[in-house]
């Protein structure tokens, strides 16, 4: 599992799996297969249908070729990294595997390659053995996740939560109803707002709470989730402004019109009462600035395809957007640049859905890889690179696509499983999880030290017997 007391422990790790390497024979490789020369194609959804095709066909030279270019496109999609190492595997191609799936346990990625009979041409090895049993060690359960209430059945896909330090209580947003719900740490709840044709709710996908100007921000969008979904509706989404105490609607802001769906998600608040919203639908930011009556596009931007968290420095400065695909962009609002934010190549920062900053640290939800966790990532003085990792809650029994959160003082609250997806039968309730973010816990599991100096004790040994033995 990636984490800082594991990071200690890196040299050991590294020095066991050279001498690993030193001993394994070459030779008994087979020679890499020269590829095909058909070309593919050069778009996502195109590649994965040519890879899939590929595979159910045994062409695994394109299956292989097909999931290298899908890993180049998607670097932090774990499951694109697991079917590359298939694919090496298929075509016995042993060195790039074993490189790839080193890189994946140091990334603290969970998977067991022995659960395909895909991967024999590569098993039975010490490398093999020695990585894949780091692996499945990466899936079980580290950290802290205290349940602080359960939701009532009832209450259908809740996807934005928020807290309302004037009434004590949180403030959930749901997608089925479009209502918002106040909620206390009792985990009793009373209906504050709810979708009706004199406010225009719809589905509710944000919630900001700004007690210093009395407002409460709601962002909404025609979804088909929507109990009361119009397909005369489909692709608008509005910004609504409430009063927090009486609750009375004071404005609505409409994404402008341009013949393209929208669906506003998760925003923050600068001091000076501007607010920043991304489009989960397409990659734009929009802005709507204090004591302007409409919203404007901050940000439209090719680098990235699925945004959802965002959060922001405290002077309101930069700002950072999670895509669940392609990593946390970096916006300096003043300087109006971009870029992509710096991290080590032992973080693999894919599937983000909830993305927060406390105290120049990152707190980022991850439910798309493997396992499910909340990571802690300490940023530099510019804001611009992460200098230390820190896992919270991994692979928690709770986790069920773990999403949005808040953080309240030094505690992040936050949905510890999702109803997308689920048919309305087999819909689980939604638990409300509380997670320490000030945690400076050893976090490593306790085998763990154990675990890399025996091994490196045996591959030490082995090769000192290899010396020995030369003549």
């Amino acid at each position: 599992m990636l984490k800082e007391p594991l990071q200690k422990h890196f040299p050991t790790l590294i020095l066991a799996l050279s001498l690993l390497l030193a001993s394994f024979h070459l030779q008994a490789q087979t020679d890499t297969p020269a590829d095909s020369g058909e070309d593919l194609p050069d778009n996502v959804p195109a590649l994965l249908v040519k890879a899939n095709e590929a595979y159910a066909v045994k062409d695994y030279l394109t299956f292989r070729r097909a999931m290298e270019q899908l890993n180049s496109k998607r670097p932090n999609n774990s499951e694109y990294m697991y079917q590359l190492v298939i694919a090496y595997a298929l075509l016995d191609e042993k060195s790039p595997a074993y490189a790839l799936m080193l890189r994946m346990q140091q990334q603290g990625l969970a998977y067991d390659f022995t659960k395909t009979d895909d991967t024999m041409n590569i098993r039975n090895t010490e490398v093999f053995d020695y990585v894949n049993d780091l692996m499945k060690m990466a899936g079980a359960p580290v950290g802290e996740a205290e349940t602080v209430f359960t939701l009532p059945a009832n209450i259908i896909l809740p996807e934005a939560i928020s807290w309302d330090k004037s009434r004590q209580k949180f403030l959930i947003g749901t997608v089925a109803e479009g209502s918002i719900l106040a909620v206390g740490k009792d985990g009793q709840v009373s209906e504050l707002l709810k979708a009706n044709r004199a406010n225009g709710l719809w589905a509710v996908f944000g919630i900001l709470v700004d007690g210093p100007r009395n407002r409460l921000w709601v962002a909404s969008a025609a979804s088909p989730k929507f109990l009361r979904y119009n397909p005369a509706d489909n692709g608008r989404s509005a910004l609504f402004e409430f009063n927090l105490k009486t609750l009375q609607l004071i404005r609505r802001y409409p994404v402008p019109v341009d013949g393209n769906p929208h669906s506003l998600g998760s925003m923050v608040l600068t001091p000076k009462g501007d607010i920043y919203i991304v489009d989960r639908a397409l990659p734009f930011v929009y802005e709507k600035l204090a004591g302007e009556q409409k919203l404007k596009p901050l940000l439209a931007t090719r680098d990235m395809v699925s945004m959802r968290g965002i959060a922001m420095q405290p002077d309101g400065r930069i700002l950072y957007v999670a895509d669940r695909e392609l990593g946390i962009m970096v916006i300096d609002v003043e300087a109006k640049r971009t870029g992509k934010l710096v991290v080590p190549k032992t973080l693999n920062i894919g599937g983000i859905a909830g993305l927060y900053l406390w105290k120049n640290r990152l707190i980022m939800i991850q439910n798309g890889i493997k396992p499910q966790r909340v990571m802690r990532l300490q940023l530099d003085s510019t804001g611009t690179r992460v200098e230390a990792v820190r896992p919270l809650a991994v692979a928690q029994p709770e986790f069920d696509f773990p999403s949005y959160g808040t953080i309240v003082g030094e505690d992040l609250y936050y949905f510890a499983n999702s109803q997308w997806g689920e048919s309305k039968d087999e819909l689980k309730p939604v638990t409300v999880l509380r997670t320490p973010v000030n945690s400076s816990r050893d976090l490593e599991q306790p085998d763990m030290q154990e675990y890399l100096r025996k091994r490196g004790e045996k591959m030490r040994a082995q090769q000192k017997q290899a010396e020995d033995s030369k003549p």
